[in-house]
């Protein structure tokens, strides 16, 4: 995670402060016979005089020994600590911190979690009785959960919602009904080759396929895999601004899909003010393998209450 040293916190791209953090590229490059595993490798694409760097990908306990800490950050209103992340290669000329401190423009740290557990956040309506280890579930840097589940067919579901509200035809698409022909405008979500809303605007890290519904995950309160690994899905994910922003190219939209998806999307009572995408998930076991093309089971729903919009 980056924490701004300015204001002692997080630094998000959801806001202007961080928003050119969209166009950082991580990129993972395992290393069975190192000692740390590999490394993860940092590349600026949109910026060619920014200097790549890499962090060792596992550190290990005597690299840990040697790096600072960096303790009281606030992330969503915890204080934490992390260890201030060194690069893997040790003539580097430039630490990764004083190098994304160049790339944002302002003082900040690149910083890993310590061994101090962050419990989950008690929003979160997660019985402790159905996890299969102590102590409850904890996170390291993410908002809430460590996984957020969502299916194609949502995103399918809200690219066409995207592209009738800029085509002046959203009410007929959500009544399924077929819009006119009509010549469409000519902004960026309107045109006959519209913009494609990406599923890296919503930053799921477990992709479904196969849902026949869109939005059908709503309802899922417990998945398992192949591989007998059970998850649990407490609640839904409440959406900021942050989808607005164009991964390709770092833009924010001042519009889209933020406009489309609050005609249709606000669907919990408990945040009745934010539209909701995508399913928070926890693991039951406290380890396991979650790998690409594993088929999953839904073993346990129920049609969730909904916030009727007026």
């Amino acid at each position: 995670m980056i924490v701004d040293l300015e204001k002692n916190k997080q630094l998000s791209a959801r806001d202007n402060r961080g928003i050119k953090l969209v166009r950082v590229f991580p990129l993972i490059k395992r290393d069975p016979s190192s000692a740390d595993g590999g490394v993860l490798e940092v590349t600026f694409p949109d910026s060619p005089d920014t200097p790549s760097f890499a962090i060792p990908l596992s550190p290990t306990q005597e690299q840990l020994s040697t790096w600072e800490t960096h303790a009281g950050f606030d992330l969503w209103g915890a204080s934490l600590e992390g260890y201030v992340v060194e690069s893997a290669a040790p003539d580097a000329l430039e630490t990764p911190s004083e190098i994304l401190s160049t790339y944002v423009g302002r003082p900040v740290l690149l910083v890993m979690k310590t061994p101090t557990p962050r419990p989950i956040m008690e929003m979160m309506p997660l019985n402790p009785a159905r996890l299969a280890y102590a102590g409850g579930s904890t996170v390291r840097y993410p908002d809430f959960s460590p996984f957020l589940l969502v299916s194609n067919a949502s995103l399918d579901d809200a690219e066409a919602k995207v592209w009738a509200m800029a085509r002046g035809t959203f009410e007929k698409v959500v009544a399924g009904c077929n819009p006119d022909d009509a010549e469409p405008p000519t902004n960026a979500w309107a045109r006959a080759d519209a913009k494609r809303l990406l599923m890296e605007r919503f930053r799921p890290n477990v992709v479904v396929s196969g849902v026949e519904e869109a939005f059908g995950e709503d309802d899922w309160q417990e998945i398992s895999t192949i591989h007998h690994r059970n998850f649990l899905l407490p609640a839904r994910c409440p959406r900021c601004m942050f989808p607005n922003v164009d991964t390709e190219n770092g833009k924010r939209d001042p519009k889209m899909p933020n406009n489309a998806m609050m005609q249709y999307r606000k669907v919990d009572a408990m945040i009745p003010s934010k539209y909701c995408f995508g399913m928070y998930m926890i693991p039951a076991e406290d380890s396991g393998v979650l790998s690409v093309g594993d088929q999953i089971f839904v073993t346990r729903s129920a049609v969730n209450p909904k916030l009727v919009v007026d």
